[in-house]
């Protein structure tokens, strides 16, 4: 089966606590994420209620994803698959 590669960022302090509660749960990150691209597939919606203001920690500023997008727009990617990922 072919993958494609996601890229996202996000809070260490936040991952290292998630990657401690899926290992508990015997599975990884990247289980996780398929998992829930798998249910928003299915449903074609996300599966839990979004709301402004209930996860205000949660709900990046929009114009710091703005100015990352553009400055992502000018990277080259191009070696991504040749590199050892580890």
């Amino acid at each position: 089966m072919k993958t494609a590669i996601l890229r996202t960022r996000i809070d260490p302090g936040r991952k290292a606590r998630v990657d401690k509660i899926l290992s508990q749960l015997g599975m990884t990150s990247t289980q996780a994420v398929n998992m829930l691209f798998a249910q928003i597939e299915r449903r074609k919606a996300i599966p839990f209620p979004v709301a402004i203001g209930e996860n205000d920690d949660t709900v990046p500023p929009v114009e710091h994803v703005a100015s990352e997008w553009g400055r992502l727009d000018q990277e080259d990617f191009s070696g991504l698959d040749k590199r050892r990922i580890r």
